[in-house]
């Protein structure tokens, strides 16, 4: 498949698929990088649209944010989320100045764990962009692909391929803002494995630094799979007698009731009951007011965005489906909390009990 997409107005914009990774090929159709959107023609924001693309994440400043605000903002096809990222996109005065830089954009905690929190929560596919799409967009694409286990090398080819994909801004900046360093103009083969090294040496591992700035365990097996393949699922927290329906899977984990889209499910609804039928053996109904969705990684290579429900049944005498569940308990939401093995089920819980005592 091709990489980069060609429009009108935007440069830079391409796809961040085809890498070798620890899963084997980071997927093309889900994420990708771009320079500026703010002048986007119509038949660019149509295009980009045409690729599914539901989230638009701006890394630009909050100034370029206010002079030129992105045309995707009053589009209902498009959610835009704006994140200004640590250091400002500061000029840089020479190559040690640029590694400074992209590090000060990295190790500031608040303002890289909101950014990689957002790519766990946005609805997918997404583009996410700076100014040229080539430093702030760089950077948090190095850790992307190196966290996916892409070999420095490929990430550093796909740092450099910023260089002939901008052609105009490259002109532009020549010839308009001849004060700007080369070095910011024209990307290095150095600076990325130099940045790379100098994050390994102070964390240790891709994964470290990820937990030094804050985001959870589960939080960090998503994001290294996030360029793997994307899941929909719905499910509900079920409740019988003020007690949670808890499954042991036969995978060795605690769970609740979730599941895959099939072809005769007419809605989400529709797909929360039959999962509930047929791994418990249970009708269920379901509960109008609450609805949450949680995004996680289950499996190398893949991730998952569920819609969970909040459903009541009658009887605790239930039927586990033989091939995924191996034992089925009702339990107060307290001791749930102990069992499930996902902190992003433990929230869910926690909200559905919340929800279901105030009824």
């Amino acid at each position: 498949m091709p990489r980069s997409i060609k429009l009108e107005n935007v440069e830079n914009f391409r796809d961040l698929g085809g890498y070798e990774c620890d899963f084997g090929e980071t997927r093309f159709g889900n994420i990708y990088r771009s320079a500026s959107l703010a002048f986007a023609s119509e038949a660019d924001i149509d295009k980009i649209a045409s690729l599914g693309i539901k989230t638009i994440i701006d890394l630009r400043g909050d100034q370029d944010q206010a002079d030129f605000p992105s045309p995707f903002k009053n589009d209902p096809r498009f959610k835009v989320l704006e994140f200004e990222v640590n250091g400002k996109g500061r000029l840089p005065k020479d190559r040690e100045d640029q590694v400074a830089s992209y590090l000060e954009m990295l190790e500031d905690p608040e303002s890289a764990r909101r950014i990689f929190k957002a790519f766990i929560n946005a609805d997918k596919p997404l583009v996410f962009h700076c100014n040229a799409g080539k430093d702030r967009t760089g950077v948090f694409t190095m850790m992307l692909l190196a966290l996916a286990g892409v070999d420095i090398n490929d990430i550093n080819a796909d740092y450099m391929l910023s260089f002939p994909y901008l052609p105009k801004m490259t002109k532009e900046t020549r010839e308009k803002r001849p004060y700007v360093p080369e070095i910011v103009i024209t990307p290095s083969t150095e600076l990325i494995p130099i940045v790379q090294a100098a994050l390994l040496e102070r964390y240790g591992t891709v994964e470290n630094y990820f937990e030094v700035i804050g985001l959870s365990e589960d939080e960090i097996e998503y994001l290294k799979n996030l360029l793997g393949d994307h899941e929909r699922s719905y499910g509900a927290v079920c409740f019988y007698k003020n007690k949670v329906l808890v499954e042991h899977m036969r995978l060795g984990h605690y769970s609740i009731p979730k599941g895959h889209v099939e072809s005769c499910d007419k809605d989400g609804y529709a797909t929360a009951l039959r999962e509930i039928k047929e791994e418990t053996g249970l009708d269920a109904r379901l509960l109008d007011g609450f609805q949450i969705d949680i995004n996680y990684s289950g499996r190398k290579g893949k991730v998952k965005k569920v819609t969970f429900y909040l459903a009541e049944v009658d009887s605790d005498k239930t039927t586990p489906q033989k091939e995924e569940v191996s034992e089925i308990y009702f339990l107060s939401p307290a001791d749930c909390m102990l069992a499930l093995t996902h902190d992003s089920d433990r929230v869910v819980v926690a909200k559905a009990a919340e929800f279901y005592a105030k009824r």
